[in-house]
């Protein structure tokens, strides 16, 4: 306990140290270099630039609006001619939009590339996310006189306190605690060996006992890797690696292989999953399998499949045995497509294994964006409940009757102007047996910068009705960006959820406020908060991360 009072006291001093340490992150010895954003996931936003000399893993790209520097942007992946990177300050972006890189103005490009031409990660990796953060150059002279580049170790480290407190009494006040690292290291030893890793320790203060009873309830390692890349074509992953490829098998703990010959790959994978119950190594959890792909790419497209087969295993019984498929693809201008399936070849019935040819899973998404005006996404998903025969089997009897759940949304962006952006969306889901199938349908607009004090005023709404719940959840936030990248925002929403199998309802007031401030140029703080009022109760939330990348 006296560990965490202190951890809360440092924070705390940090902020009042505030007003003496915010500074400019954007030095006047630094030359401006353009992008534009060709395409977003849920998790990056890809850039491309001419090139990407003096761009490196950790660099804070901006977007200009009303004159004024915003940053957008976190550096952490990089190509020849592209980069991606993490949404860091909760903007509407929008592809083509126009990005602006701040590099190192005392460099001259003969120090960046002189001599041999550094291997890069390929921007179609980029696109589709198969990205290993390993996969940063070592830049060589002529004279073969090694420079490492300056992305050669990077990483973050994150400490978040999470509050929660109400007026029902201290029972269900709590107090957790959040430590995540990642870090990647290029040059491990060797030119051809790289590591990286992601962990998180997380805890609740008053269960510490959890902890000493089994230290996997509260750490989790999600990568640690050691990657050995001896060419171009042939890639080495050992230890706990998720393979994006065929991210649908989840992280294996073992030996993984790729080679590539050609516009084909393949791929093989040996090891275990992860506990079920806590994430810990569980080598009574063996796997195997192996992959092929084929990727083609212009200037203007690319299109990839991938194909792969496993089996899963507990205690050397087949637990589960599946075929993967992945295509994504860019072929019609302004489209990009996206599909993966899955389909079991093992099951049990009274105790007997047997051959069959099921389908647990199906996704497919499609996304339009004729113009920076507009973009349309439509996604389809289907899937069951996957079976593992030996890890869940007294549990088998229930999931007999595995109806497939199919859902379909569709979201639309709209930019009729360079400040105004207005979105619409719905969904519908089903399953045999559901009395009435979930819809749900909403819609949001945001202004950008407005006249009045600079603030971006937004407006959300959204509509559900499933089995069990009819609500609405309708609000709006106003938010500013401050000198020297400062992010503050205030924002109320009402909620009110009728139940339809019980005579309750749910009416909350939902305050909410946030502020962002860089400390140092890899220095981060943020302060959000929660308020939730009900007739008789309320409750407060209190989310505080310091955040550091190196």
């Amino acid at each position: 306990m006296k560990n965490n009072n202190l951890a809360l006291r440092l924070v705390f001093i940090i902020v009042l140290m505030i007003p003496e340490m915010v500074l400019s992150q954007v030095s006047e010895n630094r030359t401006e270099k353009t992008g534009k954003i060709t395409f977003q996931s849920s998790q990056n936003i890809y850039v491309r630039f001419e090139n990407t000399e003096g761009i490196k893993q950790g660099d804070t790209l901006y977007v200009k609006q009303n004159k004024k520097l915003l940053p957008a942007i976190v550096v952490k992946y990089l190509s020849a001619s592209s980069c991606s990177g993490e949404n860091i300050g909760k903007l509407m972006l929008n592809d083509d939009e126009t990005i602006i890189a701040f590099v190192d103005g005392n460099k001259s490009n003969n120090e960046q590339i002189a001599g041999e031409r550094p291997v890069m990660l390929d921007s179609l990796a980029l696109q589709n996310q198969n990205i290993d953060s390993a996969n940063v150059p070592v830049i060589k002279t002529g004279n073969d006189k090694k420079i490492v580049a300056d992305n050669n170790f990077f990483g973050r480290f994150s400490v978040q306190s999470i509050s929660s407190l109400d007026n029902t009494g201290n029972v269900n006040d709590l107090q957790r605690w959040r430590y995540s690292l990642s870090l990647n290291k290029n040059e491990f030893f060797d030119s051809h060996l790289s590591f990286s890793s992601y962990i998180i320790f997380a805890y609740t203060a008053n269960q510490w006992s959890d902890v000493k009873e089994n230290i996997n309830n509260s750490l989790k390692i999600y990568d640690f890797t050691l990657v050995y890349k001896p060419d171009g074509k042939t890639t080495l992953w050992l230890g706990r690696h998720l393979n994006y490829k065929v991210g649908n098998i989840g992280a294996t703990d073992g030996l993984q292989f790729e080679r590539q010959l050609g516009s084909f790959y393949g791929g093989i994978i040996i090891g275990s999953r992860p506990n079920y119950t806590d994430y810990s190594y569980n080598v009574k959890l063996f796997e195997y399998g192996g992959y092929i792909g084929l990727t083609n790419r212009t200037n203007d497209s690319y299109i990839e499949n991938v194909v792969g087969a496993f089996q899963q295993t507990n205690d050397g019984k087949v637990d589960r045995r599946f075929l993967y498929f992945q295509h994504s693809n860019s072929l019609i201008p302004k489209t990009n497509v996206f599909l993966s399936t899955e389909v079991d070849l093992y099951k049990r019935d009274k105790n007997i294994g047997q051959s069959t040819f099921s389908l647990t899973s199906l996704y497919l998404s499609l996304r339009v964006a004729p113009s920076r005006l507009f973009s349309i996404t439509t996604t389809y998903d289907a899937r069951r409940n996957v079976v593992y025969y030996e890890t869940y089997k007294f549990l088998i009897d229930t999931l007999f009757q595995n109806e497939l759940r199919q859902g379909l949304r569709i979201y639309t962006n709209f930019r009729p102007t360079d400040k105004l952006f207005l979105g619409l969306n719905t969904g519908y889901q089903f399953r045999n047996g559901d009395i009435r199938p979930s819809r749900n349908y909403g819609g949001y607009i945001s202004y950008s910068d407005s006249p009045l004090l600079g603030v971006t005023p937004s407006l959300n709404f959204t509509k559900i009705m499933s089995n069990y719940v009819d609500g609405t959840d309708v609000g709006g936030k106003l938010s500013k960006y401050l000198s020297n990248g400062i992010y503050i925002s205030a924002g109320y929403r009402k909620l009110n959820y009728k139940f339809t199998t019980v005579s309750s309802s749910i009416d909350q007031n939902i305050f909410t406020a946030d502020l962002s401030i860089p400390l140092f140029r890899n220095l981060s703080l943020s302060i959000d908060y929660e308020g939730v009022f009900e007739n008789a109760n309320t409750f407060s939330r209190f989310f505080i991360d310091l955040t550091t990348r190196f």
